[in-house]
C-alpha cells in the first residue's frame, strides 16, 4: 500500500513537453512584437520627425518665389473717360529671400532680392511703357507684436513634447512588460493549477482502485467508497476546469505575443528568487515625477498656457510692432537699366493698435487664458498627487508580496510535510479518508497561494520598474 502512495507524491508538476520561454524572453518578444509596441515607436518616431521639423525651420530658410500675374481691364465704351484704358497687363515677380528667425528677439530677419517684370498689351498700352523694378539688395526686421517672444515659447514647448513622446515610448514597453508578466504568470498559475489537479486525479484514481478491491472482501465501508468515488468525480470535474483554464491562458499570451502556441509549449518556469530594489520612496516618487509621461504631458500643456497667457496679455492695450528695411532699388524699362545706377532707399514703420471699442474682448480673453492656465496648474498637481499615492501604494504592495512569498514557500513546506506523513498514516490504517482528504486540501491551498503570491510580486516589480524607469 504504501509503494502507492510514494509513487503518488513522486508525480510533481514536470513539464511534458521541452522548457518554454524564461520570463525576461516573453517580455522580450513582446516588446518586439506587440501591436503597442509597434504604436508606441510610431507615436514617438512622429515627435522626433517633427522636433527635426522644428529645429530646421529654426536655421536660416533660403526661398525663392516666382509670381506670375495677369490683368485685362476694359473700359465702358459709351463713357470715354480719360484714366479708362482697354489693354492687358501681365507681370511676373521674383524673389530671392534668405530669412533666419531673431531667437533673443521674437521677430524674423531677411536678406533678398527681388524683380518685377510688368509688359501691357491692346490698343491703348502704347502710351504704357514696359515697367521692371529691380530690387538687387534688401536688408529687414520685423516683429508683429512688441513685447512677446513666440521663439523662446515654441522651444520650450517642442522641447518638453519630444521628452514627453520619448518617456511615453520607455513607459509603453515597460506597460508591455507588466501586461506580458501578467499573461505569463496567469498561465504558469494555470498550468501549476492543472499539474495540481493531474496529480490528485491519479491520486483518487489510486485510492478509488484500492478502496473497489478492500470493498470485495468488506475491509472498507460503503460510506467511505462513495467518499472516495465523490473525490474521484470532483477530481475529474477539477482537471477538465484547469485544462479549459490552461488553453484559454495560453491562447492569451500567445495572442499578446503575436505568435502561435507552439511557442508556448511546455511548461512555463517560475522565477522563484525575486530582485532587491535598492530605492527609498523619497527616491521613487522624485524618479517618478522625472520620468512619468502624463506629468510630463501636464507640464507641456501647461507652458502652453501660459504661453497663450502672456500672448493675450501683450494684446491688451496698445500693440506695437515693427518693420525695418533698407536696401538698393531702381526702375527702368529694360533690365539692364534697372540694375544701373540702384537707389538707396530706407523704409521704417512702427505699427500702433489702439483698441478705442472692443466690449472687453482683449480683457476677456486674457482672462480666459489665465483661467486655463490655473486649470492645466490643477491639473499637474492632480497628475503629480495620482502618480505619489501610486508609488506609494506599488512600494507597499512590493513589500507585502515579499513577506507573503516567505510565509507561502514556508507553508508549502510544511502542507508538503504534513500530505507525506498523512499519507503514510492513512496507508498504514492510522487515519480516516477525511484526514487525508483535509491534508491535501491543505497542501494545494499552500501551493495555490504561493503562486498567486509570485504572480503579485513579479506584476508589481515590473509597474515599480514602470514608473520609476528603475534599472
Amino acid at each position: 500500500m504504501r509503494k502507492w502512495f510514494f509513487g503518488i507524491l513522486l508525480l510533481v508538476s514536470a513539464p511534458f513537453l521541452c522548457p518554454a520561454q524564461s520570463l525576461e524572453e516573453v517580455i522580450r518578444l513582446a516588446q518586439d512584437s506587440t501591436l503597442t509596441a509597434f504604436q508606441s515607436r510610431y507615436q514617438f518616431e512622429y515627435h522626433l520627425q517633427r522636433y527635426a521639423q522644428f529645429e530646421a525651420l529654426r536655421k536660416p530658410q533660403l526661398e525663392l518665389t516666382v509670381t506670375p500675374n495677369y490683368q485685362r481691364l476694359i473700359s465702358d465704351p459709351t463713357r470715354n473717360y480719360v484714366y479708362l484704358r482697354n489693354y492687358d497687363r501681365f507681370s511676373a515677380a521674383a524673389q530671392l529671400k534668405l530669412s533666419q528667425k531673431v531667437l533673443n528677439w521674437g521677430g524674423d530677419a531677411y536678406v533678398e532680392s527681388q524683380a518685377i517684370w510688368s509688359e501691357y498689351f491692346g490698343r491703348d498700352a502704347a502710351d504704357r511703357p514696359r515697367d521692371i523694378v529691380a530690387l538687387p539688395f534688401a536688408v529687414g526686421y520685423q516683429q508683429p507684436l512688441l513685447g512677446y517672444n513666440p521663439h523662446r515659447w515654441e522651444k520650450t514647448v517642442e522641447s518638453q513634447r519630444l521628452e514627453a513622446a520619448r518617456k511615453q515610448l520607455d513607459y509603453g514597453l515597460r506597460r508591455i512588460a507588466e501586461e506580458a508578466t501578467a499573461r505569463y504568470f496567469r498561465l504558469a498559475c494555470a498550468q501549476g493549477t492543472l499539474d495540481m489537479c493531474l496529480r490528485n486525479k491519479q491520486t483518487a484514481d489510486t485510492l478509488y482502485a484500492i478502496a473497489k478491491e478492500k470493498a470485495s472482501i468488506a475491509m472498507v465501508s460503503l460510506a467511505e467508497l462513495r467518499s472516495l468515488e465523490l473525490q474521484r468525480l470532483n477530481a475529474a470535474n477539477a482537471l477538465l476546469n484547469a485544462r479549459n483554464e490552461e488553453q484559454l491562458a495560453r491562447e492569451s499570451l500567445a495572442s499578446y505575443l503575436r505568435t502561435d502556441d507552439h511557442y508556448l509549449d511546455g511548461r512555463l518556469p517560475v522565477p522563484e528568487h525575486t530582485r532587491m530594489v535598492y530605492l527609498s520612496e523619497e527616491d521613487a516618487l522624485d524618479m517618478a515625477r522625472t520620468h512619468n509621461p502624463a506629468v510630463l504631458q501636464k507640464q507641456t500643456e501647461l507652458s502652453e498656457a501660459l504661453q497663450q497667457q502672456q500672448k493675450t496679455r501683450r494684446e491688451q492695450g496698445v500693440k506695437l510692432g515693427v518693420d525695418l528695411s533698407m536696401g538698393m532699388q531702381q526702375l527702368s524699362n529694360t533690365f539692364l537699366g534697372a540694375y544701373q545706377h540702384p537707389q538707396f532707399f530706407m523704409l521704417g514703420s512702427v505699427s500702433l493698435r489702439i483698441p478705442l471699442m472692443d466690449h472687453g474682448a482683449a480683457k476677456r480673453g486674457n482672462a480666459a487664458a489665465a483661467a486655463w492656465v490655473a486649470r492645466e496648474e490643477q491639473a499637474l498637481r492632480e497628475a503629480e498627487r495620482a502618480l505619489e499615492e501610486d508609488v506609494r501604494t506599488t512600494m507597499d504592495n512590493l513589500r507585502s508580496h515579499e513577506q507573503m512569498l516567505a510565509h507561502t514557500a514556508e507553508a508549502v513546506a510544511l502542507a508538503d510535510e504534513v500530505f507525506e506523513l498523512t499519507a503514510e498514516n492513512y496507508a498504514n490504517g492510522l487515519c480516516d479518508i477525511n484526514t487525508y482528504s483535509l491534508a491535501q486540501n491543505r497542501r494545494d491551498n499552500a501551493y495555490n497561494q504561493h503562486l498567486s503570491a509570485l504572480a503579485g510580486y513579479w506584476t508589481t516589480y515590473y509597474h515599480l520598474l514602470t514608473l520609476t524607469q528603475y534599472e
